[in-house]
């Protein structure tokens, strides 16, 4: 598994493909987290596929990832923070930590 691809997957699952609306909702809306890291995974299930890396690392990986993200998504990561990037920053850092161990335990 390339990690520039799953870097790349991960870019446009997370922002290209997350709407407004998932955007806003996600934290509190267990429905519409569901629905935002179901779409967040889809990037990836193609990048697999067309790297056409085996169907069962596919599947370890994905499922994993779906609920690593959904885990990370589930709050918000710094409260009463002065400076407002640091949420977004430490949630970003969380999902690309969470690859690099995917990648390494199952690549």
């Amino acid at each position: 598994m390339d990690g520039l691809g799953l870097i790349a997957a991960h870019l446009v699952g997370d922002f290209v493909l997350q709407t407004e609306y998932m955007a806003v909702n996600k934290l509190h809306n267990v429905n519409v987290r569901v629905y935002h890291v179901t779409v967040y995974c889809l990037p990836f299930l193609i990048w697999f596929i067309f790297e056409r890396i085996p169907l069962w690392e596919i599947v370890q990986f994905v499922l994993l990832l779906w609920v690593l993200h959904f885990i990370v998504d589930s709050r918000r990561w710094a409260s009463g923070e002065k400076w407002p990037p640091k949420p977004i920053l430490i949630d970003q850092s969380l999902h690309i930590v969470s690859l690099a161990i995917l990648q390494r335990i199952i690549a």
